[in-house]
């Protein structure tokens, strides 16, 4: 059974009920019923990406049964590291991600020290691939192209490395080392895949948020191709 603190990566089943999911399905699927989500897509070499986003800006204007999530999920995160604590600003710590049948996420690592993953439906498809405890993170060189050339040539030892699946399921939880555990989500074959994505960090952490990065993950707007998480 893999572990947060051992392994990076964790899976808890029923940390919400169906009830609970169903609840905040509604909410929403009733924000989106009012507005315009905007369709991020950033085409690439292998697995692209492709979804609609609520970031946290919105969820904690509209939607307080998303951050009352996050807060449970907060003390969830610190019983396995109580270093961790919210990222600064809103906009990053909590996102609902909407991803449409053919939607899909590009390989990445995050930015924060901790991700937590909260899905709250099935759908055919959409399963989240992980390799844990992946990357050799170069600390204060995390955003640079060092960095970036590092994380490409370990991308080709991929094939030997222990590859984690984890489907979609209501009420189920994924806590990763984000930062350090390369993973992506597979193409959502059919139905609508609704999952809050939540960021943790360690006190002091500095913030690397651009606004390219904003760009990159939050709008419409054309971007480059390459990920602005890297300098």
């Amino acid at each position: 059974m893999l572990t947060f603190e051992h392994d990076g990566v964790e899976v808890i089943e029923e940390y919400l009920s169906l009830a609970a999911c169903d609840a905040m399905l509604s909410d929403v699927r009733a924000y989106a019923a009012s507005h315009e989500l905007p369709l991020i897509v950033r085409e690439g070499r292998g697995r692209a990406l492709r979804y609609r986003v609520i970031d946290g800006d919105a969820i904690h204007a509209s939607l307080p049964s998303v951050t009352r999530l996050y807060d449970g999920v907060l003390r969830l995160v610190q019983q396995r590291d109580p270093r961790l604590e919210p990222v600064a600003g809103h906009r990053a710590s909590v996102n609902v991600n909407v991803t449409p049948p053919g939607g899909e996420y590009r390989w990445h690592y995050d930015q924060y020290a901790a991700t937590a993953i909260v899905f709250l439906n099935a759908v055919h498809g959409g399963e989240t691939e992980m390799y844990p405890s992946f990357r050799i993170r170069l600390a204060r060189w995390t955003g640079s192209w060092l960095q970036r050339a590092l994380d490409w040539l370990l991308g080709l030892f991929v094939l030997v490395a222990r590859l984690v699946v984890v489907a979609p399921v209501p009420g189920r939880v994924i806590l990763m080392r984000g930062d350090r555990c390369l993973h992506s989500v597979r193409r959502v074959v059919s139905g609508e895949r609704i999952s809050v994505v939540m960021s943790f960090d360690v006190p002091g952490a500095r913030s690397r948020t651009t606004e390219a990065l904003d760009l990159y993950l939050y709008t419409a707007t054309p971007s480059p191709a390459f990920d602005p998480n890297y300098r």
